[in-house]
């Protein structure tokens, strides 16, 4: 009996050493949930070719590579729109915005936001729904608040905000109205001024620390490197040798920009929760072309210059050209994911919505409409093909289609010229195939017709090119 109580002693001691060796931070992990966190971190106007992982040579960014190497890197991977606005409302809603009479971003400004009907749900509401504990910080920009969607909200904007506060302290556009006066340069103003894209991670970080021992959903939505140019002084050296003064400050964005994300993923890996959190970092477009136009632009600056680089693509923001739609897309999760890998079939960010919820083991809404399918099988193997036959894109005038290597350029609404692509042979669209493929042109035009005709019509949209 005594011999008994005393192995009983001895294993209860050797089970409660076993526990206190695996505690978070002390070289080991917790045992991995059932259900994976999730952290969706969306950046603005970051081209395809400026991360390290995707060519990039002019600014180091090891901390998105290193997200790219533990994970799957898209070389495919799409946003529903070549602008802000209605590229979040495809991601959000998981549905092309269309549906929503959402087609540039001026359907957007007339109210800071559509009103979206009750019957779709966002994707924070569908985790919410599930049991998770749902988060956003930073650029909203498809309604006038994100707060009654999330169960937390820190510094959200609309449009843009200022990445240095003002003398009262206030950040311009962040937690308040849009503002439209721009300066751009080096900061900080003081010493104390604290650069907005570390602040909106201050605010990531407290939210991973808070909610660590739950499933938690954070859009974390960076707006660098949009406008304004911006930057902090301690990367000036760095960026010495860039030609032109505003794409110094660019470069000096997207640095802080990685750093920042470095500091997240830090967090996950301190706190025990990187094998089980997945991970997505997209930019909303493709990178932006600086101009004159712009309020704040220096005379001595070059008249135009595209901030960023589109890599091997043609065309920036605001195009229907790879290099306005197709972005850094790169998505990880070490409990379920192979590292390391690199998917080539097209796929986009109406695919994020339905991937999560498959995920966290969320039930989509009956009168949900979604547009994307679930990529999990098609990244384990368990399915294989595209997992798209088309996608589409619709501005106000003309559109595109991508169906296999095949890209279809349509201008003005469609009645005027299109134009066809192989991306497979010509990666930069320099070759016009629509003479050469009739039929293949036609097939993919009338689709697009086909795809566009339902959609409505948002009350402030321009109807003059109908």
């Amino acid at each position: 009996m005594i011999r008994s109580i005393r192995l009983l002693l001895i294993l209860s001691v050797g089970l409660s050493l076993s526990c206190q060796s695996a505690q978070p931070g002390q070289g080991a992990s917790p045992p991995a949930p059932s259900r994976p966190n999730i952290l969706m971190i969306y950046v603005d106007d970051m081209g395809y070719g400026d991360p390290g992982c995707y060519g990039g040579r002019d600014i180091p960014t090891p901390n998105i590579d290193r997200l790219a190497a533990g994970g799957v890197r898209f070389t495919d991977g799409y946003v529903t729109a070549p602008v802000c606005g209605p590229s979040r409302m495809g991601l959000l809603t998981g549905a092309y915005q269309q549906r929503f009479g959402c087609y540039w971003n001026d359907d957007l400004w007339a109210k800071y936001g559509l009103d979206l009907p009750e019957s779709q749900k966002l994707m924070p509401q569908a985790l919410s729904a599930a049991g998770y504990k749902t988060g956003h910080v930073g650029k909203w920009n498809i309604t006038s608040d994100a707060r009654p969607y999330v169960d937390e909200a820190f510094a959200v904007m609309i449009w843009k905000g200022a990445y240095y506060p003002n003398e009262e302290g206030v950040y311009l556009g962040v937690d308040g109205p849009d503002f439209q006066v721009e300066s751009h340069g080096w900061g900080p103003p003081r010493p104390d001024a604290e650069y907005l894209t570390d602040r909106l991670t201050r605010h990531a970080v407290d939210f991973l620390e808070r909610h660590a021992a739950e499933p938690f959903f954070l859009y974390l939505a960076y707006n660098a490197p949009h406008t304004p140019l911006q930057a902090d002084k301690k990367y000036e050296a760095e960026f010495r040798h860039v030609e032109h003064e505003p794409n110094r400050l660019y470069a000096a964005m997207v640095a802080s920009l990685d750093e920042n994300v470095g500091r997240v993923l830090d967090k996950l890996r301190d706190a025990g929760l990187e094998e089980n959190t997945i991970v997505a970092l997209v930019s909303d477009n493709g990178p932006a072309r600086g101009s004159n136009y712009l309020k704040g632009w220096r005379d001595d600056w070059p008249k135009e210059t595209l901030l960023g680089s589109a890599g091997p693509l043609s065309g920036h923001k605001a195009q229907c050209q790879e290099g306005g739609i197709r972005v850094p897309f790169v998505l990880r999760w070490p409990a379920r994911l192979e590292a390391g890998r690199i998917y080539t079939r097209p796929v986009s960010t109406l695919d994020l919505y339905p991937t999560f919820c498959a995920a966290a083991g969320a039930k989509i809404a009956e009168s949900t409409q979604l547009d994307g399918v679930d990529l999990l099988p098609y990244l384990t193997g368990e399915k294989t093909g595209d997992p798209h036959d088309m996608l589409f894109w619709k501005p106000y005038a003309g559109g595109a289609v991508r169906h296999k290597q095949w890209k279809l350029l349509i201008e003005s609404w469609g009645k005027g010229r299109v134009r066809l692509f192989d991306l497979e042979n010509d990666l930069g669209e320099t070759n016009d195939l629509a003479d050469a493929e009739p039929e293949l042109t036609e097939r993919l035009h009338q689709a697009w017709l086909d795809w566009s005709r339902p959609f409505p019509v948002a009350a402030n949209k321009r109807q003059k090119s109908e």
